[in-house]
């Protein structure tokens, strides 16, 4: 049949040449389309997903339609910053689905180069992003000059809008669904598969109707489960007809336009700016919002009429969703990050369940529900989970609770409760390596890494589900209730009261991430033998007029005192130190642990901030010196770093791989990071290198000891060859507001802060200011100012074997300063690059930060040792207490040799990428001489043999978990 070339005028944002990006079909006919019916195409009005017109196209079997000019397809060029590749999208509109697929061909002078094909058994609009060089079939080429679509077996009628031929997307980004179910399928098992993978998890769902009898108890759980979740969520509001027009109203303006998800937009981003003006769009977030907001006046009325009214503009409002390709199958082209957007609509259509029910419409709702929100992922086979993801737990977990909660049937209500239970009893384990989860030592990661803002969304997203389920057949029980318990008590170790340490805020270190008390409740209501005892007395520390505040203060529980002691969160490389109200954390990081998390708009300046930062926080950071704006980014308090102008400090970030992001998450080559515990005092010490991106030449050895309320800080070998900057160690940074006089003072020997720190330097020159201080903005880089006080040691420039020690007196009073100013009561037995020694004359605790193996020098008690480690000891009369840490997580052995280039020099690698990351720290056996006899006491970690006057100890350890050990002279 000959083509016939429809001759009209084309219009802005009509791609014909190849610096035009988008077809958005408004007004008139594009002049460059063909097909093989004159009549079969015309601009049409009744829906669209930009301006206000589409195409519509009426074929029948086999023709097609055909649009001409460069299609814009690049060919990725290995090497470059740039990792997006050439993606292919579209919109298409079906009134009726058809059995049958509709091939898209791309052609270079009349030859079809590559294609892919949608399957079309589809009603209202799917979108779809289709790599080129990957998803497609055939070869594309630069150079493509036509796209063709050719139509099914049979006839039908198509809208298409929005077709943009050529744009860059992250390859981890294109999402696979029911209608083009080839697209990046190793997106299944990749890092983002919690995102990505809805189709897989859609179709592991166990679809065995098989009918099974329900017993009492089952039975009254599932009516417990349903009234704790409607309680928890339930919102009274007071319902009026001029409430419900008003939603009748905001309706009829959402029919108007479309229902975008905003991780989607990204593909605007290079259109002109008339081409963005005519997308107009809903974000599902607000969307949400409105139905939950219906929700609510649903539950908040009796009168029948407006029940009925606001049923009925409900159901429409799903409806709407669903045409606009919301639907179970559908993944709008990506899905990544989705969870975020969507948790009011699965709150929502929980809630209305009961009408949804009445219409006959509920199991629609169930299906869209458990699509988006990946409930199938609780099927996946037991022996496939390492542990569970924080993302899931956050923003997808309730949402598949809503699914199964939609069902009408009880029994399968049953089934898949018992089936959610399984997949947490089996994901609600200790996690392997730095993959996502739980650690034993309290941590929750994220990231890679320990994250305290995305475990609190952790919490919020899990503990009302244990809450919910406790107490039923389907609860949360035994180790995996202990586990969580765990991990919601130690947030409050590194948070004082609220605030989380500044070093621990990852790439959000704007100060507005706290606690959140409303876990510590729920977790204590979901105890197995009814209140937790321990989680409501910190309950009750945390928000003393809370909720259930009363019910504990009536079972005769008490306000928990502040937690006091010393805590070693080694997964982490994070130490912890708490007296009274008040917090010290000392953090590092290593070859395993990331040293900073960087977006192009988040912590561009965060650098130095696991460079073994050293705070005090007590209160809010504010009130213990920390105001983002005007905060020098350079000078983290017990840093060692380079004194480089902020254009400098500014993060490079570039997407390094495929498995990555835009971000920069930089690890060090050292294994040396970590702390150690004994008696509630501890240690930290690491092996600061830098990494090459910046200065790969900048070294120091750093250690922290504390004692009560005592800290004592060395450091030795500090070096680089930065001959224009100087290197400083931070001894503090405070925010002072409007009042300078209220800075620190001096006192012969000694400096006291505002924050009432005395700072008695034994080596070091100082360096103190005071007065407004300009910054750069952690997000934009735009200036800031603010008044602060600081005081640093100065290496100068290019130090060589540079040295510090200085010791701390925190939150003393001035009886407890001036007697620390005349003796601070404790000796630094060695201060070199093999070892920091340091001895505390008051509880005759001795600290080892043993950078080196071989021989330990200027001490009574260790020989040597053939592992670096820290070691703390305590001599009390005949017995010696000891505890004992190899600080290296020992993820693997060797070198990672893909972190480093033909020269041996580190280069910058994603941590995704790292084959190592879901490795089980590997057991390691120490050897640790003693001087002098000793026996052990019964300890399966420890084995011992005298040898002439030594005392040979044989430690295994694994994780940087201390090993405490009771030793018994017998000299």
């Amino acid at each position: 049949m000959k083509k016939i070339v429809l001759g009209a005028i084309m219009l802005t944002g009509v791609l014909y040449a190849k610096d035009l990006k988008v077809y958005q079909f408004e007004n008139e006919m594009p002049k460059n389309i063909k097909v093989d019916v004159k009549d079969s195409v015309s601009i049409s009005k009744e829906k669209y997903k930009d301006g206000e017109s589409s195409l519509k196209w009426k074929f029948k079997k086999g023709e097609a339609l055909s649009i001409l000019g460069d299609v814009g397809y690049t060919v990725f060029k290995t090497g470059e910053q740039e990792k997006a590749r050439s993606s292919y999208s579209m919109w298409i509109y079906n009134e009726e689905p058809i059995d049958g697929e509709m091939l898209v061909q791309f052609k270079k002078d009349g030859i079809v180069k590559c294609w892919f094909p949608i399957k079309m058994n589809f009603k209202g609009w799917r979108t779809m992003w289709v790599q080129y060089d990957r998803d497609m079939k055939g070869e594309p080429i630069e150079g493509m000059d036509e796209i063709t679509f050719v139509a099914p077996n049979e006839s039908g009628e198509i809208l298409i809008d929005q077709i943009i031929p050529s744009v860059l997307i992250d390859p981890r980004h294109n999402a696979r669904d029911e209608q083009v179910d080839f697209i990046n399928l190793e997106a299944d098992t990749a890092a983002n598969a919690h995102w990505m993978a809805l189709y897989k998890n859609y179709n592991q769902i166990d679809k065995n109707e098989k009918k099974i009898v329900l017993n009492e108890s089952e039975t009254e759980g599932i009516k417990k489960v349903e009234k704790r979740y409607r309680e928890k969520l339930l919102k009274k509001v007071q319902v009026t007809p001029e409430l419900i027009a008003e939603k009748e109203m905001e309706f009829s303006e959402y029919k108007k336009i479309n229902l975008e998800f905003i991780q989607r937009l990204v593909i605007y981003k290079d259109l002109k700016p008339e081409e963005k003006e005519k997308i107009k769009y809903i974000a599902t977030k607000e969307f949400g919002i409105y139905l939950r907001e219906l929700a609510y006046m649903y539950n908040s009325t009796d009168n029948v009429q407006e029940k009925e009214k606001i049923a009925k503009l409900f159901n429409e409002s799903l409806e709407y969703m669903y045409d606009q390709g919301w639907t179970k199958g559908s993944s709008q082209g990506t899905i990544h990050h989705l969870g975020y957007q969507m948790r009011e609509i699965y709150d929502a259509i929980f809630l209305m369940k009961e009408p949804l029910v009445k219409l006959g419409t509920v199991n629609k709702a169930k299906e869209m529900v458990t699509w988006y929100s990946a409930m199938g992922m609780i099927y996946t086979p037991k022996e496939n989970l390492k542990g569970v993801n924080i993302d899931v737990l956050n923003t997808m977990l309730p949402g598949m609770l809503a699914a199964i909660l939609l069902n009408e049937s009880k029994e399968k209500e049953s089934k898949e409760l018992y089936q959610l239970q399984s997949y947490l009893m089996n994901s609600i384990k200790y996690s392997p390596g730095v993959l996502g989860g739980f650690k034993y030592d309290g941590t929750v990661f994220h990231h890679m890494q320990n994250y305290p803002a995305y475990a609190k969304g952790a919490f919020e997203g899990l503990v009302p589900i244990i809450y919910y389920l406790n107490g039923t057949s389907y609860a949360v029980t035994g180790e995996q209730y202990k586990i969580v318990k765990n991990s919601v008590l130690t947030t409050r170790l590194y948070s004082n009261k609220y605030n989380y340490l500044l070093s621990l805020t990852g790439r959000h270190p704007n100060g507005k991430f706290k606690i959140d008390s409303e876990g510590f409740r729920l977790m204590a209501l979901s105890g197995e033998g009814g209140v937790d005892k321990e989680l409501a007395q910190a309950y009750l520390r945390l928000d003393s007029q809370g909720k259930s505040a009363e019910k504990f203060r009536n079972m005769g529980l008490k306000e928990e005192r502040a937690p006091q002691g010393s805590w070693t969160m080694n997964m982490g490389s994070l130490q912890l130190h708490r007296r009274k109200e008040w917090l010290v954390g000392v953090k590092g990081y290593s070859r395993y642990l990331v040293g900073n998390e960087t977006y192009i708009k988040n912590n561009l300046y965060g650098r130095y901030m696991s460079y073994g930062a050293f705070q005090i926080l007590e209160g809010s950071l504010k009130e213990s010196g920390y105001v983002q704006e005007g905060w020098d980014w350079k000078h983290f308090p017990g840093t060692t770093a380079i004194d480089v102008p902020f254009e400098k400090l500014k993060s490079n970030i570039s997407q390094v791989d495929t498995k990555s992001g835009v971000e920069e998450m930089l690890l060090s080559d050292e294994t040396y990071s970590g702390g150690n515990s004994l008696n509630d005092n501890g240690m930290f010490a690491m092996k600061l290198h830098e990494h090459p991106k910046y200065n790969g030449t900048h070294r120091a050895r750093k250690s922290v000891f504390f004692f009560n309320n005592k800290a004592i800080l060395l450091g030795s070998g500090i070096e680089n060859n930065d001959s224009e900057n100087e290197t400083h160690t931070t001894l503090f940074q405070n925010y002072l507001g409007q009042n300078l006089k209220n800075s620190y003072i001096q006192k012969e020997d000694a400096i006291i802060d505002s924050q009432n720190n005395l700072y008695k330097i034994v080596e070091g020159d100082v360096v103190l200011k005071k007065g407004k201080q300009e910054s750069k903005d952690q997000n934009s880089g735009e200036k800031t100012e603010n008044n602060y006080e600081l005081a640093y040691i100065n290496h100068g420039k290019a130090p060589k074997n540079g040295k510090y020690h200085y010791s701390i007196l925190i939150k003393g009073n001035n009886e407890e300063q001036e007697k620390f100013r005349k003796n601070s009561k404790y000796e630094v037995l060695n201060q070199d690059n093999s070892s920091h020694i340091v001895k505390d004359l008051k509880s005759d605790m001795i600290g080892y930060a043993l950078f080196e193996s071989g021989k330990v020098q200027n001490n009574r008690f260790i020989e040597s040792v053939d592992t670096p480690s820290m070691i703390l000891l305590q001599e009390k009369g005949k017995e010696i207490q000891m505890s004992f840490v190899d600080p290296d997580l020992r993820l693997y052995e060797g070198r990672d040799e893909e972190q480093y280039d033909k020269n041996g020099v580190m280069i910058e690698r994603s941590i995704y990428s790292r084959p190592w990351i879901g490795n089980e720290g590997k057991e390691h056996i120490a050897l640790v001489i003693l001087k002098g006899k000793y026996n052990v006491d019964n300890n399966p970690k420890v084995k011992s043999e005298i040898d002439g006057d030594f005392t040979k100890l044989s430690i295994t350890s694994k994780n940087g978990e201390p090993v405490k050990i009771i030793l018994k002279d017998i000299s």
